[in-house]
C-alpha cells in the first residue's frame, strides 16, 4: 500500500501520530489530487488530538483502497459524482463514483467537517488550527444537476483545481486536466452559437449563397448578421462531414491529455435575430414555430450521430426567436440537449413571482419536449458600465434552482462574468455553486454561513445592506431583464443609497483595523459607490419628471473609486485592462460631477443629453478634453482629440445604439 503519513500533534516528550492518510497502491491522477488536498488542508486545520466516532488516531482511506473495497464502495460501485464519507471503527473511507466522485468526498468532508471553505482562487476560510472531534460518519451525496457550470469569462491560474472544489464539473470548450477529474465537456468548435464555426461567411458565403439565411430580400450570414438556411438539401450532410472530424478531433484530443471523451456537440443559431425567411423555412415554420425547424435539423444531425456514437450529445438553443417550443409533434430525439435561455425574467423578484410566469410556462412546455433540458441563466449586467449595479437576486436563488430541478432540468450554464465587476460577486458565486449541488439547502444558512465567515465583525450590516435593497425592489416595483438601462436602477432611490452608504459606513467601522475586510468591504461598496456617482451627476434627463437636485456624496464615492477599485483589480490576470477601463470611468465620474450647465435655449424644454463622459465602450476619453470655447453657447465644450487615437477618425459618429447604452 502507498501511505500518506502526517505526524502533527505534539506531546512532551513524545510525539503522537493523531492520524494517517492512505491512498490506493496504484492511485489514478484524480485520487492523488485528493489526497494532497487533503494532506494540504488537514496540516492547516489539525493542532492536537483527532477522534471521530470516539475512536483515535483515525486513518483516512482516500480512493479506490482496499477498505473501500471490502466495503462495497468502489469508484465502480457508486454513480458517477456519487460520494461518500463513512467511518468504519477508527477508520474513514473518503470515496466516490467516476472520476470526480473522491474529489467532492474530500472537499465535503474539510467544508462540513472542518469548515473549510473557499471563496475564489484567491481567497479560502481555514479556522484557526485545533483538535477534531467527530461523530460517527455516514456522509454522501450525488449533485442534484449533472451538468453544472458557471461562466466567468475570464480563466484564471488554479481555476480548474478551484472549480472542483466547489464542485462545477462543465466546461464551454476547454479540458479540465486528468488530476482534476476532466469535466462534462463540450467538444469543438465551441459550446454555442456555432452555425458561424461551421460555416464562416467569409469563408463560404461566394461560392454558397444559398446556405445563408434570406433576410429581407437577399442572403446574408455572419455571426451578428445571419443564420443559415435549414431547409437547404446540401446543408444536412455538409454539417455531418464537419462534425464528424470535429468529434475525432475532441476525441483525439482528449486520450492525448487522458481524460474523458467529450459528451456534447453544439449546433445552434448565431447570436442575432435575423431567422431565415425564404420560402421553404416561412412555411415550416408556420406549421411547427421557429424551434420546430431548428430542432427538426439538429434531430437528423443528431440520428446520424448516433449510429457512430452513441454516447454523444448533440446540443442546440432555444434563444431568443427558438425559445417558444415547437408545435406539430416536433420533440427532441434522445440524444439532443435542449438549453432555453432565461432572457425575459425579472430577476430583482423571486422565479415564483407572477411576473416571471411566462419563463415557468417554457420551462414547463420544453420538459415535456426534451428528455435532456439544460438552462442558460444570466446573472450579469452586461450594458456598458452599468455592470456591478446593486441588486440582491441572490435572495432568490433557492426558488430559482428549485424550480428547475423540479421541471427535470439536467444541465445549468450560469452566464456570470466580471467578478471584478458584478455586485457581490463572492457571496452570489458561492449560493450559485451550493445549489446547484443541492437546491434544497436552507439559503438563509448558505448566506449567513459566508457573511460571518467573509465579512466577519460587519456581517450584520451586509445582511442589513441586501435586505434593504430588497426592501427598495419590492417597494418601487424593480424590473431588471435582459439589457438594463440606468434608468432600471432608479428602484433605489435616494434615500434608500444614503441609508445603504450607512450602512458601509458602520461596516468599516467595525472592521477596524483589519486591512482585508475593509478592502471587501470596499469591493462590495463599489457598485453602490458607481451609482452614486451615476446619479449624482446625472445628465441624462432634463424635463418634468427630472428628480430634484441629488444630495448624495458623489465625492466621497468617487474619493473610495480612487483608492481602492484597481487595488481589487490587480488580483486578475487582465489586471491591465481592467484597470484601463477603471481609469477611464473614474475619469467619466470627474467629468460628470461638475457637469456644463444647459445652453439657454434649452432652459424651458425637454430634452435628453448625452454628455461627452459617458460615451459607451469603444471610445477613448483620455483623449476628450473640457476647453474653454468663445463659439459654444455656455463657454465651454469638450474637445476631442481626432488625431490622439484611432477610435476618432474622422468623420466621427456618435449615435444612439439602444435604449440601454
Amino acid at each position: 500500500m502507498r501511505h500518506y503519513l502526517i505526524l502533527l500533534c505534539c506531546t512532551l516528550p513524545l510525539l503522537a501520530q493523531e492520524y494517517t492518510i492512505v491512498g490506493p497502491e496504484n492511485p489514478n491522477p484524480h485520487e492523488v489530487t485528493a489526497v494532497q488536498e487533503l494532506t494540504e488542508y488537514l496540516a492547516k486545520r489539525i493542532k492536537g488530538r483527532v477522534e471521530i466516532g470516539g475512536k483515535s488516531p483515525v486513518t483516512f482511506h482516500v480512493g479506490d483502497t482496499a477498505l473501500a473495497k471490502a466495503n462495497n464502495l468502489l469508484s465502480s460501485q457508486l454513480e458517477d459524482e456519487q460520494w461518500v464519507v463513512k467511518s468504519v471503527g477508527d477508520n474513514v473511507i473518503v470515496n466516490g463514483g467516476g472520476t470526480r466522485g473522491a474529489l467532492h468526498a474530500t472537499y465535503h468532508f474539510l467544508e462540513d467537517c472542518c469548515d473549510i471553505h473557499w471563496w475564489s482562487e484567491f481567497e479560502e476560510y481555514v479556522p484557526t488550527a485545533s483538535s477534531l472531534k467527530l461523530n460517527a460518519l455516514e456522509m454522501n451525496g450525488k449533485p442534484a444537476f449533472s451538468y453544472r457550470y458557471i461562466y466567468r469569462g475570464t480563466r484564471y491560474k488554479g481555476g480548474h483545481r478551484f472549480m472542483l472544489r466547489v464542485r462545477q464539473n462543465g466546461g464551454s470548450g476547454e479540458q479540465i486536466e486528468k488530476e482534476f477529474g476532466g469535466c462534462f465537456n463540450y467538444g469543438p468548435p465551441a459550446q454555442c452559437h456555432t452555425f458561424d464555426y461551421y460555416f464562416p461567411a467569409g469563408e463560404y458565403f461566394n461560392e454558397h449563397p444559398e446556405y445563408y439565411s434570406l433576410h429581407r430580400g437577399r442572403r446574408v450570414g455572419g455571426q451578428r448578421t445571419g443564420q443559415l438556411c435549414l431547409t437547404n438539401p446540401e446543408l444536412k450532410q455538409a454539417f455531418l462531414e464537419k462534425l464528424f472530424k470535429y468529434i475525432e478531433e475532441g476525441n483525439a484530443k482528449a486520450r492525448e491529455l487522458g481524460v474523458q471523451m467529450p459528451r456534447i456537440y453544439d449546433i445552434s443559431q448565431n447570436d442575432n435575430g435575423h431567422p431565415c425567411e425564404c420560402e421553404q423555412c416561412r412555411a415550416f415554420v408556420e406549421r411547427h414555430n421557429q424551434s420546430g425547424l431548428y430542432l427538426t435539423f439538429v434531430n437528423a444531425i443528431a440520428e446520424e450521430v448516433e449510429k457512430r456514437y452513441p454516447d454523444v450529445f448533440i446540443s442546440t438553443l432555444a434563444y431568443t426567436f427558438t425559445e417558444l417550443p415547437p408545435k406539430g409533434g416536433v420533440r427532441a430525439r434522445k440524444n439532443v440537449i435542449v438549453k432555453l435561455t432565461n432572457t425575459s425574467s425579472n430577476h430583482a423578484v423571486s422565479h415564483l413571482d407572477e411576473q416571471n410566469s411566462l419563463f415557468r410556462e417554457l420551462v414547463g412546455q420544453w420538459r415535456e419536449l426534451a428528455a435532456h433540458l439544460f438552462i442558460w441563466e444570466y446573472s450579469v449586467t452586461f450594458t456598458p458600465k452599468l455592470t456591478g449595479m446593486p441588486y440582491a437576486s441572490e435572495l432568490y436563488y433557492a426558488d430559482l434552482y428549485r424550480h428547475y430541478f423540479e421541471n427535470n432540468v439536467k444541465g445549468l450554464f450560469v452566464e456570470h462574468e466580471y467578478p471584478s465587476l458584478a455586485d457581490m460577486f463572492e457571496l452570489k458565486f458561492f449560493l450559485e455553486t451550493k445549489l446547484m449541488e443541492d437546491p434544497y439547502q436552507d439559503i438563509k444558512r448558505l448566506s449567513d454561513l459566508f457573511m460571518s465567515k467573509y465579512y466577519g465583525a460587519a456581517a450584520r450590516q451586509m445582511q442589513d445592506y441586501r435586505r434593504l435593497l430588497d426592501e427598495a425592489a419590492k417597494k418601487n416595483n424593480a424590473q431588471l431583464r435582459g439589457q438594463r438601462a440606468l434608468d432600471s436602477f432608479d428602484f433605489i432611490t435616494d434615500d434608500y443609497i444614503t441609508e445603504s452608504q450607512k450602512l458601509f459606513d458602520d461596516a468599516v467601522k467595525a472592521a477596524g483595523d483589519d486591512d482585508l475586510l475593509v478592502r471587501r468591504l470596499m469591493r462590495a461598496r463599489s457598485g453602490l459607490d458607481r451609482l452614486t456617482c451615476m446619479r449624482g451627476a446625472s445628465l441624462s434627463y432634463h424635463g418634468p419628471k427630472q428628480n430634484a437636485s441629488s444630495t448624495l456624496d458623489v465625492k466621497a464615492s468617487l474619493a473610495r473609486l480612487e483608492k481602492y477599485w484597481t487595488d481589487w483589480n490587480n488580483r486578475y490576470s487582465d489586471r491591465v485592462s481592467l484597470n484601463s477601463r477603471t481609469m477611464d470611468d473614474i475619469g467619466a465620474f470627474k467629468y460628470a460631477s461638475n457637469p456644463l450647465p444647459a445652453p439657454e435655449q434649452f432652459k424651458d424644454r425637454n430634452f435628453y443629453d448625452l454628455p461627452a463622459a459617458f460615451f459607451a465602450t469603444g471610445h477613448d476619453r483620455r483623449n476628450v478634453v473640457k476647453v474653454e470655447d468663445n463659439e459654444s453657447p455656455i463657454g465651454r465644450a469638450f474637445r476631442v482629440d481626432v488625431k490622439g487615437s484611432k477610435h476618432y477618425d474622422m468623420p466621427f459618429m456618435i449615435g444612439v445604439h439602444s435604449t440601454a447604452n
